[in-house]
């Protein structure tokens, strides 16, 4: 209830209007705003289960500090007349925009938000507060729908402790996305052309030597086993960035390069698939409130990024 004591002032006045000036006019006045009243209570009451609230799909991927467009529409499903509308929306904090439904069937309303972090941006609408003529009546429909909007990791330098490239043998028999096996199952005819950035000891100089340009092998990054990251369930979008940092530099120095999140885990060794690994990244949600599950740390992680924000690194023995 919003403005009942307004509304209780003028029927005092209608009253007194009634007793000390005109009988007639005074009856006049008071069944013209008790009807008002009535009616724009009514009203609302028998729209508030009659509209639906959409919101609209993001896609793709987008940079930190860029301005996130997004969308929602208010549809009447039913008799409905609603002459103020508040959509609330939750982001990082509560947007709320305002519209109505008296003359339209539908109506789209905009909104925006900041991207001031990576990883995982969900844009939540969490109801709709609606409002009758009169303005007596608020009430709170729930209307609860999500979205979300990958974000890609910020590019910072890496401040961690320093990490050297895993040239070990693999004998995992893994293979990174985007390496190609041919030939009856036999590795390392798979070629393309050298660019830069990749590692001088892919390069297939025999062949290189026949096309008169560098060639490099696509499947060469099998035989060694991955430097492997680990960012905890419980990390900041900063070990995120950081993360990220580091998996570049030992890519861009040869190495293959695992990292591990919330039991999910994704491969690089070039820089084809150094940039579909920021793209995972950006899909990954980093949140300390959506951590806090128990988790066991994988044997062969060489660093492994805590939760605390400030994407500092410990490298295990």
């Amino acid at each position: 209830m919003t403005h009942i004591a307004s509304y209780i002032e003028i029927l005092l006045l209608c009253v007194l209007f009634l007793v000390f000036i005109s009988g007639d006019i005074g009856w006049a006045l008071i069944y013209t705003v008790g009807g008002i009243i009535i009616i724009s209570v009514v009203l609302i009451l028998l729209s508030k289960n009659h509209f639906s609230a959409k919101l609209g799909e993001l896609s793709g991927t987008a940079n930190v500090g860029e301005k996130i467009e997004f969308e929602v529409t208010l549809k009447k499903t039913g008799f409905c007349v609603l002459p103020y509308a508040e959509i609330c929306i939750f982001v990082e904090n509560e947007i709320r925009l305002r519209t109505s439904l008296i003359f339209r069937n539908k109506v789209t309303v905009k909104g925006s938000f900041r991207a001031n972090h990576s990883g995982l941006n969900r844009v939540k609408l969490t109801g709709v507060i609606i409002r009758d003529f009169a303005g007596l009546v608020q009430l709170e429909v729930p209307l609860i729908a999500q979205t979300q909007k990958g974000i890609l990791p910020k590019t910072v330098e890496y401040t961690g402790p320093e990490v050297f490239p895993n040239m070990l043998p693999d004998d995992s028999g893994e293979t990174e996305e985007g390496a190609s096996v041919t030939h009856g199952g036999l590795p390392g005819y798979e070629h393309r052309e050298y660019t830069a950035g990749d590692s001088l000891r892919r390069v297939d100089y025999k062949l290189s030597a026949k096309k008169r340009r560098l060639m490099v092998r696509l499947d060469e990054s099998a035989g060694y086993a991955s430097t492997n990251l680990f960012i905890e369930p419980s990390a900041l979008p900063a070990c995120c960035d950081s993360a990220f940092a580091l998996a570049g530099k030992l890519v861009m120095r040869g190495a293959s390069v695992k990292i591990t999140h919330r039991n999910e885990s994704f491969t690089a060794s070039t820089p084809e698939t150094l940039l579909k690994l920021r793209e995972w990244l950006a899909f990954r949600e980093f949140s300390a409130e959506n951590g806090k599950a128990d988790y066991t740390l994988p044997e062969d992680v060489n660093v492994v990024f805590s939760g605390n924000g400030e994407a500092t690194a410990r490298v295990l023995a």
